[in-house]
């Protein structure tokens, strides 16, 4: 018995849905939070607003007075912006072959969902800061002894922390993250993954360039992110190729006996205020 070939099916137009993949959404959302720096913050510090809703954000704040009786009282003035907490989409598409997909040992799953994490995890952390950081104080460190340090902890600190209230976060690069784990004088419980800094949660992104700390007040920023996506087909045709706008034959899954896996999101960010975020650049501590 024979058959012809058939085309693989594409997911651009008229192609059939991709089902539901076997990892589990939730526990693949929630373990996020252990390695993106957005994520994180999302469960814990951001003002969590829907998405595509329009913000009213304090660009001039009002104003009060102390008038004596019978004085004229002065008027306030607020002045909002409004602007949208618009999605951004990232997506991880993997491919691999069948008999790994089909391998539901501890071993296979974790391959599956380490790989998509990390590629969910460093895009979704990229696009925030490069949002955040828009017009954001970005200070020169001023030098390599302790003296330097504390001068740059405190400019940071007077720029971030204005009110004295707020989710306060540190968020350093790779490096930066190891120098401070080696700081040994009381300023916290740091390690080269992350973990406390001058009692604020300090966090690590491959996402920040070398030399690079952050603070952030969290409660400063809007955000949200929709429920992740994870879908897997054996009947879709890819273009096997890291840029999508390049030309590249169209590879199907089926007679390739490959299997592709895609996990997507899609998430806002919109900073309130603009003492939101600050930088010091350059450390060698």
């Amino acid at each position: 018995m024979s058959k012809a070939a058939v085309g693989g099916v594409t997911t651009d137009g008229g192609g059939e849905a991709l089902v539901d993949i076997s990892v589990a959404q939730s526990a693949f959302f929630g373990s996020l939070r252990t390695r993106s720096v957005f994520f994180r913050m999302l469960d814990q510090g951001f003002r969590r607003v829907p998405l595509r809703t329009h913000l009213g954000i304090i660009s001039a704040s009002a104003t009060a007075w102390i008038v004596g009786e019978g004085d004229p009282k002065p008027l306030s003035r607020l002045t909002l912006s409004t602007p949208a907490l618009m999605p951004k989409k990232a997506v991880a598409l993997m491919v691999m072959t069948d008999e790994v997909a089909r391998d539901t040992s501890a071993a296979g799953q974790s391959l599956v969902t380490q790989e998509l994490r990390g590629a969910v995890s460093d895009t979704v952390d990229a696009e925030f800061f490069d949002e955040i950081m828009t017009g954001a104080p970005s200070i020169p460190s001023s030098g390599a002894d302790q003296v330097s340090m504390a001068a740059d902890l405190r400019a940071l600190l007077a720029a971030v922390n204005v009110t004295g209230a707020g989710a306060l976060f540190w968020t350093a690069s790779v490096d930066t993250a190891n120098r401070l784990a080696l700081i040994n004088d009381g300023k916290g419980a740091m390690s080269p993954t992350g973990g406390e800094f001058l009692n604020l949660p300090a966090l690590v992104s491959g996402a920040i360039p070398a030399g690079t700390l952050r603070l952030v007040n969290a409660s400063a920023i809007a955000a949200n992110a929709d429920s992740i996506s994870l879908d897997v087909s054996g009947q879709v045709s890819i273009h096997m190729n890291d840029y999508p706008d390049a030309e590249a034959a169209l590879v199907s899954m089926f007679q390739s006996n490959g299997v592709a896996l895609k996990a997507e999101v899609s998430f806002g960010v919109e900073k309130t205020r603009e003492d939101a975020v600050a930088e010091i650049t350059g450390i060698e501590w």
